[in-house]
């Protein structure tokens, strides 16, 4: 059995024994109602739940082929950032980077708004989830970006999205700030100041008029492991464009840099805020070859170089303060503090050392 009416005993089974969600998964009525303004054919088998830890998403087989379908989390769905996406995807299309290009509905368009959701149905590309070890895929992905980076250079983006500043150091001191007395519960003294110190520095030495003096174009904005597929050890996709904006395109190299090179004890489970935010140590020699297959097809200025090593800072400090929101209330502490300082005093040594 499959197809709708196994998807609906499933559904309803994974209710009974989940009822605390933080994503209302697609409804079987939900999907059906979707699938009724495209040309894809009858839904064969069990459709399969996608990865991520804000957009909902289903692997679908029908009797047209493999689909998946992404329901846009409410935040990502204004009409003017989804137009956005839509005219990157499109641009970036002739390049065949591996982005995606969603479908048309029968109206014509390329996403679908529904009772004030918003639905993309993409083909289904083949491929496997990045192998953490590999020094060829670190160097494919370096590769992959630098790609990325080349073709959006004369990408001009259609108003509507232009947000601010990406892992401000501003907002993270507010989040650390705002749990002051509860840090002192699972470090020691010596350890805040060392964060407030680093929190500091970020301030001081990446102001919001560096920041914007970088070189910048529409950056991916979400480059880490659970957003790409790997055939033989080459990037065969590059998903998930929700965070696509004009930032400087170092704030991608850092997520090269912290979730492609940085060792962990596990995999990186995109749709676990635990996992993908897991502490990290940085490896020279994984960067390396990060950085020589990034600079095989691009060069930084030495403005950039310098500034590099303040954005993975950053980036790590403010994707804990910012994962808290996905974390239930009374493991928030436990969550942010896990592991925090290691990666940032692994930094501290390399630095030393050059």
């Amino acid at each position: 059995m499959g197809g709708l009416q196994a998807y609906t005993e499933e559904f309803d089974q994974s209710l009974c024994n989940n009822r605390v969600m933080l994503r209302q998964p697609i409804t079987p009525q939900e999907l059906e109602t979707v699938l009724s303004h495209y040309n894809v054919g009858l839904l064969h088998g069990d459709p399969q739940p996608g990865s991520g830890t804000a957009n909902t998403n289903l692997r679908l087989e029908t009797s047209t082929g493999i689909y998946f379908l992404k329901r846009r989390n409410p935040k990502y769905a204004v009409e003017s950032y989804v137009a956005f996406d839509h005219a990157l995807m499109e641009y970036l299309a002739p390049f065949d980077l591996g982005t995606p290009l969603a479908i048309p509905t029968r109206e014509g368009r390329r996403w679908l708004r529904l009772e004030g959701e918003v639905y993309e149905l993409c083909p289904f590309r083949p491929g496997g989830p990045h192998d953490r070890h590999s020094l060829p895929q670190i160097a494919a992905a370096g590769r992959s970006l630098a790609a990325y980076h080349r073709a959006v250079r004369d990408f001009a983006p259609p108003p509507g999205k232009e947000w601010p500043r990406y892992d401000s150091p501003c907002l993270t001191r507010e989040g650390v700030e705002a749990m002051c007395e509860e840090l002192g519960q699972r470090l020691s003294a010596e350890e805040c100041a060392y964060l407030m110190d680093q929190v500091a520095l970020l301030e001081s030495a990446l102001p919001d008029e560096r920041y914007r003096s970088l070189p910048r174009l529409v950056i991916h904005g979400d480059y880490h492991p659970g957003n790409l597929l790997f055939q033989e050890n080459e990037v065969s996709g590059v998903f998930d464009l929700d965070w696509a904006t004009v930032q400087p395109r170092l704030r991608d190299l850092a997520d090269g840099l912290f979730l492609f090179c940085g060792e962990r004890a596990s995999d990186i489970d995109a749709g676990d805020i635990f996992s993908l935010t897991q502490t990290w140590q940085p490896s020279p020699e994984r960067n390396r070859v990060f950085m020589d297959a990034y600079l095989s097809g691009n060069r930084l200025s030495s403005e950039e170089a310098s500034a590099l090593p303040l954005f993975v800072r950053a980036r790590w400090l403010y994707c804990r303060v910012s994962g808290m929101a996905k974390v239930a209330p009374e493991h928030r502490l436990d969550y942010f503090t896990s592991g925090l300082l290691k990666p940032l005093k692994a930094l501290d040594e390399m630095e030393r050392l050059i």
